[in-house]
This record gives structure tokens, C-alpha cells and sequence, in this order.
């Protein structure tokens, strides 16, 4: 049967298809309560969220509102019941509760994730430069679209002042997808490829992958699987979803906050600037990264995560 025994000692290929379809029921009863409960939040065609290009201010709450509920729906609510049924007898074993956790270790990954930060724009520039071969410009219009499309939306609402804003954005745009996505990905489905392919190179990548894909916007495809992967190799090396977690959280929060400084004056704003910082900063970005993944992967054999 097949509730009978816990998801773990299934097939991987049918905890992947259950863990698939899951999220695919969660996320589209949320995507349509979401959809058709969103006047309560104001008097805007949905649609004009959904499917133009959003500038209106007042769209902000139903912005909050369909973003919310689509992360509950799509991450946080699939992978915390598959996390509860993976094993029976230890309640919750995707997150790594057992392991000890080492404060020097999430002070390595808050170096680790400052020092990177010249290093993934530069990735993040190349990728920008992308030009799909003759033939493909319906294709490459269409991911441009979707990438103006986003920005728009999230520059919307960071640019919704106050500090109930901003504590309203650090719950949707950092809370939310450090928890959801990190418990999806690198808690759950990590898991099912290293039981498929029994290497966990293999797993990290082959998550990775999916992670950066699953977003739709390719112009940013690279410094985001590359992100993914660290963040695989953090779980593996700790037993622990929580330093990944941790290192979502602030790659999102520093992102989130340097925004919100560069519209009080305190940063230079966008990110042009980031892409343009100077080589010898990207190869001592390099360095240092390497350095400072070396000395977390150190900690692995002590198991003190």
C-alpha cells in the first residue's frame, strides 16, 4: 500500500512523482483562492497583475496578497506535509533537527555570502549579455518580457514606503522563499536524486538546476544555480537544512535592504553598478569564497552544524 510505510522507503522516482503532484494540487488551490479573493484587497482587474505590466501603487496589497499565498501554496505548504510523512518514527528528519549546531559556522556563511557578492553579479553580468541564435527572437522577446515583468513587480513593492512595508516585504520577497524553497529543494528533492543516483554531486547539481529553472527568468539563470549549489552543498556537508536556510535569508535580505538604502540615498541604486565592479574585486571575491568554503567544508567531519 502505499501509505503504509513512510515516503522515504518508496521508490525515488514515486516520491518524486508524489512530492510533484503535491505541489502542483497545493499550489493551484492557492493560485485560484488567491485569484478569485483578491478584490478584497482592492478594485484592479487581477489580470492586470497576471498578465500586464504592473505601475500602480495601489496594486501593491493584491501584489502581497497573490505573491503570499502562491509561496504557501507552491513551497511551504507541500513541503512541510512531505517532510512530516518522510519517516514515521522521526518526525521531521528532512530538516536536520538532530544536528548540533555550530555558531562559527553561520559566521562563516555570513562572510561567505558578503564576500561572494562581486563574484555572483559578475556571473549575474554575463548572463545578461545572452542572445539566443537567429530564429529564436520570439523566444528571447517573450523571456525578456517576463523579466520586465518581474522587476516591475518587485521594484513596485519595494518602492511602498514605510516600515510596515518593508517588514511586509521581508515576510514575501525573504521569509518565505529561504524557507519554502530551501525546504522543497534542497530538503526534499535534494534527498530523492541522492537516493536515485547515490552521489550527492549529482543530487546538488541536478537540484540546482531545477531551482534556478523554476523561477522562468533566464537572464539570471547562472548566479542563481550557482547559489542553488552552494546551498546543496551547505546541507550536505552540515545534515542540516538550516545553514542553507540561513544562507537564503540573508542572500535575499542583502538584496532586499540594499535596495531599500539605495532609495534613502545611503547606496548607489540598481544594478549596473554591481556588474561593473572592478576585476581585481571579482578575483578577490573568488579567493575569498573558495577560502571560506573550504573552512566550512572543515567542520563536516566534527558534525558540529
Amino acid at each position: 500500500m502505499l501509505f503504509d510505510k513512510p515516503l522515504r522507503e518508496h521508490p525515488p522516482f514515486l516520491q518524486f512523482f508524489l512530492l510533484l503532484m503535491l505541489c502542483l494540487m497545493t499550489g493551484g488551490l492557492f493560485a485560484y483562492l488567491a485569484i478569485n479573493t483578491a478584490h478584497w484587497f482592492g478594485n484592479a482587474d487581477v489580470n492586470s497583475i497576471l498578465n500586464g505590466l504592473p505601475t500602480d501603487p495601489q496594486l501593491v496589497p493584491m501584489i502581497w496578497y497573490l505573491q503570499g499565498l502562491s509561496a504557501l501554496g507552491a513551497f511551504v505548504i507541500p513541503g512541510l506535509l512531505f517532510a512530516y510523512y518522510w519517516d514515521f518514527e522521526k518526525k521531521w528528519e528532512p530538516f536536520g533537527l538532530d544536528q548540533v549546531k555550530n555558531p562559527k559556522a553561520y559566521l562563516l556563511i555570513v562572510l561567505l555570502m558578503v564576500t561572494s557578492i562581486p563574484l555572483v553579479y559578475a556571473i549575474y553580468g554575463i548572463n545578461q549579455k545572452m542572445a539566443l541564435p537567429p530564429g529564436w527572437e520570439g523566444l528571447e522577446a517573450n523571456w525578456k518580457a517576463q523579466e520586465e515583468k518581474a522587476a516591475a513587480t518587485i521594484s513596485l513593492m519595494l518602492e511602498t514606503p514605510g516600515t510596515l512595508a518593508l517588514l511586509i516585504n521581508m515576510l514575501i520577497l525573504v521569509i518565505l522563499p529561504a524557507f519554502g524553497e530551501e525546504l522543497l529543494f534542497r530538503g526534499l528533492l535534494q534527498r530523492i536524486f541522492q537516493q536515485a543516483s547515490r552521489n550527492h554531486h549529482f543530487a546538488i547539481w541536478a537540484t540546482a538546476i531545477l531551482f534556478s529553472a523554476i523561477h522562468l527568468q533566464w537572464y539570471g539563470f547562472l548566479p542563481r544555480m550557482l547559489l542553488g549549489a552552494g546551498f546543496g552543498y551547505l546541507v550536505v556537508w552540515s545534515g542540516s537544512l538550516f545553514p542553507a536556510i540561513f544562507g537564503h535569508l540573508l542572500n535575499n535580505g542583502m538584496a532586499l535592504l540594499g535596495e531599500h538604502a539605495a532609495q534613502k540615498g545611503w547606496l548607489p541604486g540598481g544594478e549596473d553598478w554591481l556588474m561593473q565592479l572592478p576585476v581585481w574585486s571579482v578575483v578577490a571575491s573568488i579567493i575569498l569564497t573558495s577560502l571560506l568554503l573550504w573552512a566550512i567544508y572543515r567542520l563536516k567531519p566534527k558534525h558540529t552544524f
